[in-house]
């Protein structure tokens, strides 16, 4: 048994042709720097100051992260950005469960008002105050 292939019109080729390109191009201008970035982090300093490193590591040096993660400053940052990533997400989780079985019983009283404030609270930020 055959399968039969829809044909595409030419209109259609050319269209995601378009599309393809714009979006490699959108890849190259995104990927290129982050490349730079990650190059020049492995490379010696004289080697980026000079302006040798491209998009490989020139003279491979670890020097740079040595120098950051002999911080204590940066390694707290680290532990305080897990901890709170980790405790944020235990307990946006349990409170999200202890609110939506509730609020998915019809006969819970009051079920209008907390489903108010909840969307309330969705819908208005606290502005600047927090910030």
């Amino acid at each position: 048994m055959k399968t039969r292939k829809i044909a595409e019109p030419r209109t259609d080729r050319i269209f995601l042709f378009c599309v393809y390109l714009l979006l490699g191009v959108i890849l190259l201008v995104v990927l290129l720097p982050l490349l730079y970035i990650v190059a020049s982090s492995f490379s010696s300093p004289e080697a980026v100051s000079s302006g040798r490193v491209l998009f490989w590591p020139v003279d491979f040096s670890l020097r740079g992260y040595h120098a950051v993660f002999e911080n204590p400053q940066v390694v707290q940052g680290y532990v305080n950005s897990l901890f709170y990533t980790v405790v944020g997400t235990i307990v946006s989780v349990t409170m999200t469960i202890a609110i939506a079985y509730p609020m998915s019983r019809h006969t819970l009283v009051g079920r209008n008002v907390v489903m108010s404030l909840i969307l309330f609270t969705m819908l208005f930020t606290g502005g600047l105050v927090p910030t």
